[in-house]
């Protein structure tokens, strides 16, 4: 991919990500359509699945940088929190990623974030059960997201 197919590409992101913060009920289809460059940057929907993803990492351990300098609170706490400002951030991409949460195609990114959340809380790399912290901690996220949604 050339500098311009990249910037175009992330510029192109970028709009999508507006428009899926504005239009939650969109699918990835009708997401990709809304936009005039959508199908020239992303072949198909699971390479902007792939994208959504990414940046929402990119954010999200942003997010844990941010938290490990100014925050007080446990470690799994921080991580929670983490996620949860990232979600309230970007929650069209977030609403993308939960309905594509069992596509096959992103199993080993997710599991990246799971491990990646669990480590940040303080479970060792090396522990034989770092992914299922991991998405404890996510579950734990989504509740509170959740419940604050309920609440309000």
């Amino acid at each position: 991919m050339t500098w311009d197919a990249y910037n175009r590409r992330k510029e192109t992101l970028r709009d999508l990500l507006a428009i899926a913060d504005r239009r939650r009920d969109l699918t990835l289809t009708e997401l990709l359509d809304t936009v005039d460059e959508g199908r020239e940057a992303f072949a198909n929907e699971t390479e902007l699945l792939f994208d959504l993803q990414m940046t929402w990492f990119q954010r999200l351990s942003g997010q844990l940088d941010r938290l490990v300098t100014e925050s007080v609170e446990s470690p799994e706490l921080m991580a929670v929190t983490a996620w949860v400002n990232t979600a309230a951030e970007m929650p069209g991409a977030r609403a993308l990623l939960d309905a594509h949460i069992h596509e096959t195609a992103l199993a080993k990114a997710f599991a990246k974030e799971q491990a990646f959340l669990a480590a940040s809380a303080g479970v060792p790399m090396s522990h034989p059960d770092l992914t299922v912290y991991g998405r404890r901690i996510m579950n734990s996220a989504r509740e509170s997201v959740v419940g604050a949604v309920r609440a309000a």
